[in-house]
């Protein structure tokens, strides 16, 4: 009770006895107060930080498209859990279609055209062997008109005789040789796989290996017979006809050399080629797979900034997806009191009525230059993720410190500056003066006046008088610290 309500009961004690006059009557006895009691001693005192911050995802990571585009569908809303690879949305696939599809049909018409050059290179190698049998059929024509000539000249012997008739089997064997070759050619040139100058090359060598026949046998002939002086003429003349036909052959093997080198360019352009629709074509794919937009992570989708319908850029944040199997909250700790926080540490966090036990995880090294605190940032799990992104925690971390007596501050009357508390000495309340120090969670350091053990008044406190009697239920000491 303080001093005015005081002085205003006393007056009318001293009003009503002047009413009454002075009597010989005993003193009123006045029933005991009924108060609480504790009985206080040294506790460890402790300094406890109640700060506040707001949830966050451990990891958190934005999604976008690599390519601008309408958004066609989406496949997932906020709240939603995903996997890493889970399809979020997709844009619309009409255009990339149908470049998939042309380029598609560019790789099909690039490998006909490299099979078609390969085939040319075949009939060109074709070409060159049959060229390369005229040159044989020609050499063999040369060594027939001079063994005919000689036979002219010197008349037949028997070895002579002998060479006639091998000459006309190897002309024989060189004849059978290059018409195959022109029937290939043939065959080939009315497929279309052979140009007619080249089927006319093979045609012209099989003629000439007739001849180079038809004049070995015509020696065998003379040089059985003998010959007249115009068979020596025309054997002349027959070796220089030959002469030149081995150099026209050899002019056809150096042709189809030719043709085989351009044919071989055609192979290489034809392979380039396809090579290059090969990858418009992987291009054309990669894009079209780009219009589907996958969670990089697991986790949780935090924010959703798309809908259907709309025109999405290219690299602009589509979806946040979260990790919220763990939790993270950044606490601002006064710089003054940082050198108490270390790494590792555990500390209480709240969310309503639900308590949990976070980890320091980081304490970053830059003071706030609005707030002078310095960020900590504490880890919680959250294995049911009931806790969610975006709520409010109160978190407070209790640290050891001296011993000392802490009192509830209900017991601490203090008027003008002069604190006491009501010691309870035989039953009655005894007005001691005390001195306070810290605060902590409506209880006061008691730095000097109350000694372990002392029994103080609680609850009630404030209607006392000093002395009156009191009664009530001990308690066996005062509360502990709590929350600053």
């Amino acid at each position: 009770m303080s001093k005015p309500y005081r002085s205003i009961w006393i007056s009318g004690v001293v009003l009503s006895m002047m009413l009454t006059g002075c009597s010989a009557a005993p003193a009123a006895v006045h029933p005991a107060n009924t108060v609480s009691l504790i009985q206080v001693k040294e506790t460890p005192l402790t300094t406890i930080y109640d700060l506040s911050g707001t949830l966050q995802a451990r990891t958190s990571s934005p999604v976008s498209f690599e390519m601008g585009g309408t958004v066609d569908s989406l496949g997932v809303d906020i709240g939603a859990t995903v996997n890493q690879g889970t399809i979020l949305a997709r844009l619309d696939t009409d255009d990339l279609d149908l470049k998939v599809a042309e380029a598609q049909q560019a790789v099909q018409q690039a490998a006909a055209g490299q099979s078609s050059a390969t085939a040319s290179l075949s009939n060109a190698r074709a070409v060159r062997t049959a060229a390369e049998a005229s040159v044989a059929a020609a050499q063999a024509q040369v060594e027939g008109a001079r063994s005919k000539q000689q036979g002219v000249l010197d008349g037949a012997r028997s070895q002579q005789k002998a060479q006639a008739r091998n000459a006309v089997s190897k002309a024989q064997a060189a004849y059978n040789q290059v018409q195959s070759a022109a029937k290939r050619a043939e065959a080939l040139y009315q497929n279309g796989l052979l140009s007619q100058q080249e089927n006319e090359q093979a045609q012209t060598a099989l003629s000439n290996a007739e001849a180079v026949l038809n004049d070995a046998k015509e020696q065998l002939s003379l040089t059985v017979e003998g010959a007249s002086t115009s068979d020596r003429a025309s054997a002349a003349a027959a070796v220089k006809q030959a002469q030149v036909g081995i150099e026209s052959a050899r002019a056809s093997v150096s042709q189809a050399e030719a043709g085989i080198q351009q044919a071989e360019a055609g192979v290489e352009q034809a392979q380039a080629s396809y090579d290059q629709t090969r990858v418009a074509l992987d291009q054309a794919r990669l894009a079209r797979s780009k219009s589907m937009l996958k969670s990089p992570l697991s986790g949780v989708v935090l924010d959703k900034t798309i809908s259907a319908g709309q025109v999405a850029g290219a690299g602009t944040t589509a979806f946040t997806i979260g990790e919220i199997d763990h939790l993270k909250v950044l606490l601002p700790v006064p710089d003054s009191e940082i050198g108490q926080w270390k790494k590792g540490q555990q500390v209480s966090i709240t969310l309503y009525d639900e308590q949990r036990t976070g980890t320091i995880t980081t304490i970053y090294p830059k003071t706030n230059d609005n707030t002078g605190s310095i960020s900590v940032e504490v880890q919680i799990a959250n294995p049911k993720h009931d806790w969610k992104p975006g709520q409010v925690v109160k978190a407070s971390r209790q640290i050891g410190a001296k011993k000392g007596i802490m009192v509830p501050i209900a017991a601490v009357i203090s008027t003008d500056d002069a604190p006491y508390v009501f010691r309870n000495i035989n039953s009655k309340a005894v007005r001691t003066p005390v001195q306070t120090g810290s605060l902590y969670n409506n209880q006061l350091v008691i730095t000097s006046g109350l000694k372990p053990g002392d029994q103080i008044v609680t609850s009630g406190a404030d209607r006392l008088f000093d002395g009156d009697p009191i009664q009530g239920q001990n308690k066996s000491s005062a509360q502990g610290a709590g929350q600053q």
